[in-house]
């Protein structure tokens, strides 16, 4: 829960990746004009060693730009969200425009760049955040039902 924390003392790591430096500049000082809570971040622009930096980082969230390649950007959403190491942290997509991107479905929350302000980009990183842990307490809680049912039942 220490993610979740509004102390300034518990910074929280965010993990950017782009390939425009502007844009994530842009969005690293929204992230460090938030005042209630402090931020570590990363930045990555090369993705052919994304995995191996964001394991050794361990962030609480992922914000990525979607100036990538629209091939590379649904490949990697869905990459992230399949692996071992990565698959429990939250992705948030920022955008240029809001047409065509129903193929990233993947992806925990999707964020207009023409309408961000460091407010939404606060509480999106959280609600992500709150989101995925749900999501994930819920399935492992099915599970076991699941399995507990199945158990009573060949009895």
């Amino acid at each position: 829960m220490s993610a979740l924390s509004s102390k300034t003392s518990d910074p929280v790591n965010i993990f950017l990746i782009g390939n425009n430096p502007t844009d994530l500049g842009w969005i690293y000082k929204m992230l460090k004009s938030i005042k209630n809570r402090t931020f570590r971040t990363e930045i990555h622009f090369d993705l052919s060693n994304v995995l191996k930096k964001i394991s050794q980082f361990n962030p609480a969230c992922i914000l990525i730009d979607d100036n990538l390649e629209r091939l590379k950007l649904i490949k990697l959403v869905r990459h992230l969200n399949n692996h071992v190491r990565t698959r429990h942290i939250p992705i948030t997509v920022i955008k240029n425009s809001n047409y065509n991107e129903a193929s990233i479905q993947e992806a925990q929350d999707f964020l207009l760049k023409d309408s961000l302000t460091s407010d939404t980009l606060d509480r999106s990183i959280f609600n992500s955040i709150r989101f995925k842990r749900m999501q994930r307490y819920l399935t492992v809680n099915y599970k076991q039902k699941k399995n507990k049912l199945n158990q009573f039942l060949k009895r």
